[in-house]
């Protein structure tokens, strides 16, 4: 039996946030993810409940875990995970700040699938275009975390996601790929890589100074094999954006090759 995993930049609050949100939650309700990840989450207003709580409405069963992150002109700004998995563990840690910028946040949840454990991180990096080093020094504490947590659960099976900001052949990306979790990128060399990217320019809800970039991820182990990839949300259908991103979506199961322990 595989399980799916959806990770989204929610563009927080802007333009029509409940009408975005009832469009994302039925698509979300159809297509019923095991996972969700978002990066950019708000809450409605001050001290209330975050717009996370909005989707998956028809999915009672998942945990929602949400993490206040920042504060972008007053407006709180977050992480949220949602998942129909067994809840092991939850935590979330700062991240190094880059000057202009927010605080960021890692979240990291370790979940029980099929008598395993499955460590699913998610994080939104610097945005300024120009911040790669300072995403380098985010992206080295992360995966001092993720090793931690993998030593401590006693698993190799990791999940981490999240906007990036940052291009396929950046430093940052080159950091993930190159560390000795031996994460892999599975969207790498797809057609949907080559003729794709996750943030549209000609979304209604883009900057219109932007321009297409592929800055969003998920990096699995090899102890997951890959059933289905998609980017979603992405204008294919008569303009289905629900936020100046598209949605990834990846199906897999979890192979033997997992150390983790009932």
């Amino acid at each position: 039996m595989s399980f799916s995993l959806f990770s989204l930049n929610l563009w927080n609050l802007n333009q029509d946030v409940r009408g975005r949100m009832r469009r994302l939650d039925t698509y979300l309700s159809a297509a019923r993810p095991t996972l969700a990840c978002f990066q950019e989450v708000s809450p409605l207003e001050p001290g209330g409940r975050p717009q996370s709580d909005l989707i998956c409405t028809q999915m009672p069963e998942m945990t929602r875990l949400y993490s206040s992150q920042t504060q972008w002109n007053e407006r709180e700004e977050g992480l949220a995970m949602l998942s129909s998995l067994p809840l092991i563990s939850f935590d979330s840690f700062m991240l190094p700040e880059a000057p202009k910028d927010q605080q960021r946040r890692l979240q990291i949840a370790v979940f029980r699938y099929r008598g395993k454990k499955i460590i699913v991180a998610n994080t939104h990096l610097a945005f300024r275009e120009d911040q790669d080093n300072f995403r380098l020094i985010q992206v080295e504490i992360i995966l001092k975390h993720l090793a931690s947590s993998a030593k401590h659960h006693e698993t190799s099976a990791i999940i981490l996601v999240g906007d990036f900001n940052s291009t396929p052949n950046s430093l940052p990306i080159a950091k993930v790929l190159d560390d000795q979790l031996q994460l892999r990128d599975p969207f790498a060399k797809t057609d949907l890589r080559r003729f794709g990217h996750t943030f549209a320019a000609e979304s209604p809800y883009a900057d219109v100074t932007a321009t297409n970039r592929w800055i969003d991820y998920v990096f699995v182990t090899d102890c997951f094999e890959i059933q289905s990839l998609e980017l979603s949300l992405n204008g294919s259908l008569s303009g289905d954006y629900v936020s100046d991103h598209a949605a990834l979506e990846i199906t897999f199961e979890l192979s033997g090759r997992s150390n983790s322990k009932k």
